[in-house]
């Protein structure tokens, strides 16, 4: 048993066994998720998660999250049936007790506590308090970054019941914050060859290339076309150019669809539209 206060040797170790295990295996997304499973370990909560996010544009830009023993994409847009949690979410986002503290006081290092910042009592009349009881969640740990132009990156844990996130596990995360700055920049150094782009958008751009529409794109890959128009607009801006040509162009090397392959299935794509 661990006392509430008290970082063991087994507790350093562990974390260190993290650190030099993603090392050794490099993930292809925007923060290893072998981490999240490892703090897992060490610090027991419903939910943890990395996020980046453009507080202004109101838009979770990349993530990962790990919930239900499940690993969640954070860049896929939201379902159609989280839009009122979604819009509580922003609301609250820069009342107190919100997301907002060191966007406003540019305290980019400390590890907070829901409880740190608001009572319970003051929570609950507020948008994020609101947010909070409907996503069923009851504690909150987070853990800022500097950010990076307007880019914002934060691990975030969370706890649906139970007791607060104790003194210990403060600890344990104040210990491991300066290991996940250098995680998440060396991360950014491996996918720097290869532009910004989320796992979906890298899969809608190899069917881009094979000449599908966006309606083909949408069923070969099980989404609506809505949301393939969304993704495709948001890679157009990261790559800055103005068509899907432009696009495939920009990041043939990196397809992976064979470019023999690729002039065949535009040639047949050009001809069915014919």
């Amino acid at each position: 048993m661990h006392s509430n206060d008290t970082v063991t040797d087994n507790d350093v170790r562990r974390l260190l066994q993290i650190v030099d295990q993603v090392r050794e295996h490099p993930e292809d997304r925007c923060f290893p998720a072998a981490v999240l499973t490892g703090l897992l370990e060490l610090i027991p909560c419903s939910q943890i998660g990395f996020q980046l996010s453009e507080p202004h544009r109101q838009a979770v830009v990349d993530g990962v999250q790990v919930y239900d023993d499940t690993l969640h994409d954070l860049s896929e847009p939201a379902p159609d049936e989280d839009a009122e949690l979604d819009a509580l979410f922003w609301a609250g986002y820069w009342q107190v007790g919100g997301c907002s503290y060191p966007l406003d006081t540019g305290d980019y290092t400390s590890v907070l506590r829901r409880s740190d910042r608001i009572s319970d009592r003051a929570l609950a009349a507020t948008a994020t308090g609101t947010y909070m009881r409907l996503g069923g969640i009851r504690h909150e740990a987070m853990v800022s970054l500097p950010p990076q132009g307007c880019v914002h990156r934060r691990l975030l844990l969370f706890r649906n019941d139970g007791c607060d996130f104790t003194e210990r596990e403060v600890l344990l995360l104040k210990l491991f914050r300066p290991h996940l700055m250098e995680l998440q920049e060396l991360q950014q150094q491996r996918l720097q060859e290869r532009p910004d782009l989320t796992a979906r958008q890298w899969q809608i751009l190899n069917v881009v290339a094979t000449g599908a529409s966006n309606a083909q794109v949408a069923r070969t890959l099980a989404i609506s076309q809505g949301t393939v128009r969304k993704h495709l607009e948001n890679v157009f801006l990261r790559l800055e150019v103005s068509s899907r040509t432009e696009a495939v162009a920009r990041t043939r090397a990196l397809l992976e669809v064979p470019p023999q392959r690729r002039g065949e299935l535009a040639a047949q794509g050009a001809g069915r539209q014919q």
